[in-house]
């Protein structure tokens, strides 16, 4: 028999409040299994290890290559060495963020598990937009470069994929500077981060279904209503709280890391008050908290295409 997947606490056998409240640890491992993968920060950054001070030193826009060329030598000759420079140093502070949830002793009585299945989802919502805010706040930093879309996509002379196009030019050119020609940071844009409220935009845009012809009709999205698998070959990656008038494109993991004092952490479901029935709020809670630092060290592998949509 296939395992079933349970994604709140009505599926499968049912739960009962009580028995939520007898098992502590349910409530603390269905949320870490509803926010496990859904953090964009995760998705865009590279674990850059755990830090033990909530501080981490790091330095931005390293150059790629060493001050000296590869040398000629000859039989018995010396071979040269060379270093390479360093970036700008800079710092980031790991930050905790935290928020708990409640069972009531009326919820137990009348075994509302409606409640409680909102109460874990609520959270989960919300620790995924305060994650999603402040990796889109560091990823607005002046050090990211931004370029203006031709013309609005909602607009008929609107052009994504040549805006795209010249979103993926610039990145994969970014070079530090004084560099030579051949001399670019060598960035490769694997990764499109858009609102979801540009799909219909998208679909209604002639640029975008005219390469959906012959045998890939049935991939258009006018016909499947979603994102396809990828946009000239960068992989799509949707957040309601990135802006809708501008879309991000990046190398994935190599624009910024996060480093975490405290990895996500749940308590077990505990009595408030340390009494009978909850205490003498009557009620129990678990509560969520992360501890994590984030940082851009090579800012110009992203690039932020702006105006997409009219104001």
């Amino acid at each position: 028999m296939a395992p079933n997947t349970l994604v709140s606490v009505s599926d499968g056998n049912r739960f009962t409040v009580s028995d939520l409240v007898k098992n502590p640890l349910f409530i603390p491992t269905k949320l870490k299994e509803l926010m496990e993968n859904q953090f964009i920060s995760e998705a865009l950054f590279r674990n850059g290890g755990k830090n033990e001070a909530g501080i981490v030193a790091y330095r931005e826009g390293d150059p790629m290559f060493l001050d000296a060329d590869v040398q000629d030598v000859a039989e018995f000759g010396e071979i040269p060495v060379s270093s390479g420079q360093l970036g700008t140093p800079r710092v980031a502070f790991a930050t905790k963020k935290a928020l708990g949830v409640r069972i009531s002793q009326e919820m137990k009585d009348e075994n509302n598990i409606d409640a409680v299945n909102k109460q874990l989802n609520g959270l989960k919502n919300t620790f995924i937009r305060a994650n999603d805010r402040a990796a889109k706040a560091l990823l607005q930093s002046a050090a990211v470069p931004t370029m203006a879309v031709s013309a609005a996509w909602d607009n008929a002379s609107g052009k994504p994929r040549t805006d795209i196009a010249k979103g993926i030019e610039k990145i994969t050119t970014a070079a530090p500077a004084n560099a030579t020609a051949d001399e670019a940071w060598g960035f490769v844009p694997d990764t499109i981060v858009l609102h979801p409220g540009l799909l219909s935009i998208l679909m209604d845009n002639d640029q975008i279904l005219k390469v959906y012809n012959g045998n890939v009709a049935n991939e258009s999205i006018a016909y499947t209503g979603k994102m396809p698998g990828e946009i000239l070959g960068l992989t799509p990656i949707k957040s309601r709280t990135f802006p809708i008038d501008r879309v991000f494109l990046c190398e994935r993991s190599t624009i910024g890391f996060y480093s975490d004092t405290r990895s996500l952490t749940f308590t077990g479901l505990y009595p408030e008050g340390n009494g009978p029935m909850g205490g003498p709020r009557e009620t129990w809670r678990s509560d969520a908290s992360q501890k994590r630092a984030l940082g851009l060290d090579q800012p110009k592998a992203g690039l932020w295409l702006t105006g997409v949509t009219t104001p």
